[in-house]
């Protein structure tokens, strides 16, 4: 249940824009609860981002829908970067 309540805190954030993009990888480093989030969650809760948009960036940076923060690899890493942070 807390890791729960952890990860909607750290969505929170995210939409909020309290948390940036590297603060999150940074998060998911140390705290297991941020590692296990999904990456679609995570995109679909960055401000102005929906479903689709989400679905859409995951596809350009060939991320399946169903991978964990903790398993992105360093190219998914970065080509989220370079999609985001245009």
């Amino acid at each position: 249940m807390a890791n729960r309540r952890r990860r909607a805190e750290v969505k929170r954030q995210v939409k909020a824009g309290e948390l940036t993009l590297s603060q999150i990888f940074e998060l998911a480093d140390r705290e297991e609860p941020v590692a296990q989030m999904r990456a679609f969650d995570l995109i679909s809760a960055l401000p102005a981002i929906g479903e689709i948009k989400a679905e859409r960036i995951m596809a350009k940076a060939r991320i399946a829908r169903s991978r964990r923060i903790r398993g992105l690899g360093p190219k998914q890493r970065a080509e989220l970067f370079r999609v985001l942070t245009r």
